[in-house]
């Protein structure tokens, strides 16, 4: 009987903790997209939501096919949080320098995980880049379940909607079996 009476009273604890953070994350979440409502009405109140929740503004229109999903991808790109802080960029994005791209190729957002651990995981990059041709500069703007999700990667905390520009440099199309 005594032992029961432990066992229940630890599912009881364990219950009552996984509920208590449940709700924190919850919380932050709500935080969260709270931060990214108001900071979009304040400087993009006319950019229309996608589906997944991708707000995606293009800057420049590029040329030739668009790019599809197998395709490998050559971009400069910068990655800031809602004040406009650069986190992370290719070498001299930001300044108009241009030295290093970053080369991925081209997933179904579907097919990386539910948080990115790098750069080229975010899903929102990997759905924009569909929308975008060579030489396409964009912006788009997304919340943490696009990109680094409820943990973070870079020193970007969890739940942190983020801003990334990105310029598409070179497209190699994905080669088919009979070509």
């Amino acid at each position: 009987m005594k032992r029961v009476l432990t066992v229940l009273i630890a599912a009881l604890v364990a219950v009552a903790f996984f509920s208590c953070k449940e709700n924190s994350l919850e919380k932050q979440r709500q935080n969260e997209l709270k931060k990214l409502d108001e900071f979009l009405r304040a400087h993009y109140s006319d950019v229309v939501r996608r589906p997944s929740g991708l707000y995606y503004i293009e800057l420049q229109a590029g040329t030739g096919d668009s790019i599809k999903i197998g395709d490998q991808v050559q971009i400069y790109y910068s990655l800031k949080n809602l004040d406009e802080e650069v986190i992370l960029e290719t070498t001299g994005f930001s300044d108009g320098f241009r030295f290093d791209p970053m080369s991925l190729v081209v997933l179904h957002p579907n097919d990386l995980g539910s948080s990115a651990q790098a750069v080229n995981e975010i899903r929102a990059l990997h759905e924009a880049l569909t929308y975008m041709k060579k030489g396409t500069r964009s912006k788009m703007i997304f919340d943490s379940a696009l990109g680094f999700g409820q943990y973070g990667s870079y020193g970007i905390g969890g739940f942190t909607s983020l801003i990334m520009e990105v310029e598409v440099y070179k497209v190699f199309p994905a080669q088919t079996p009979e070509e």
